[in-house]
């Protein structure tokens, strides 16, 4: 980790239980002495558009221009980041990893999706904005999502002109699926781990 590196940790609809990899991930950057910035979005269980942006860019005021920002997002915080990507007037992030980001469609959204989601969609396919926002940008997908066949979330990837990995097996890339601790994004937001991403340990 350089010593001026900073993180920004977006969750998803619903927010975070304890046991998600994003609370153990915060915990672990903050025991090594990051500054990490872990907004709760307003109403996580019935998400709102305009609020999950208002409470993004307050957030993003709040770190200093030039910082070696990590941005890591999971599920519907990797939209949020698609929707703020075109409002940011220059690049304000290091590296971004958007991870199991969501395909909804239109009227037919997901049984268990909260009130509000549809909004989200379709996100902004700005590929010239995510690359002014972010040094890098990557999406880490699965074969297995509930919530996003692979091919729907490299759709995603190839119009933003971003690289897309594959996790597999590794469902929504949460608790449900064993994605409590993941010592592989912990190291890599420490610089101690490259990509292609690797699975939690058994």
């Amino acid at each position: 980790m350089n010593t001026n590196d900073m993180f920004l940790i977006l969750h998803g609809w619903g927010g975070n239980k304890p046991a998600h990899w994003q609370e153990h991930l915060y915990g672990a950057l903050t025991a090594e002495g990051a500054k990490v910035h872990y907004p709760k979005m307003p109403e996580p269980t019935a998400p709102n558009l305009s609020a999950w942006m208002e409470r993004l860019e307050g957030e993003m005021t709040e770190i200093p221009q030039g910082t070696p920002l990590t941005v890591i997002c999971h599920s519907l915080g990797a939209i949020n980041w698609m929707h703020y990507a075109p409002r940011a007037p220059r690049q304000v992030a290091d590296r971004v990893l958007l991870v199991a980001p969501p395909y909804v469609m239109p009227g037919i959204p997901p049984t268990d999706a909260p009130p509000g989601v549809e909004a989200f969609f379709p996100p902004p396919m700005d590929a010239d904005a995510i690359a002014r926002t972010a040094r890098e940008t990557h999406i880490i997908a699965t074969d297995s999502d509930d919530y996003a066949t692979f091919e729907q979330t490299k759709a995603y990837a190839d119009r933003l002109q971003i690289p897309i990995h594959l996790l597999s097996g590794a469902g929504h890339i949460s608790p449900y699926w064993g994605y409590g601790e993941w010592p592989w994004v912990r190291d890599w937001c420490l610089r101690r781990a490259d990509l292609p991403p690797q699975p939690r340990p058994e």
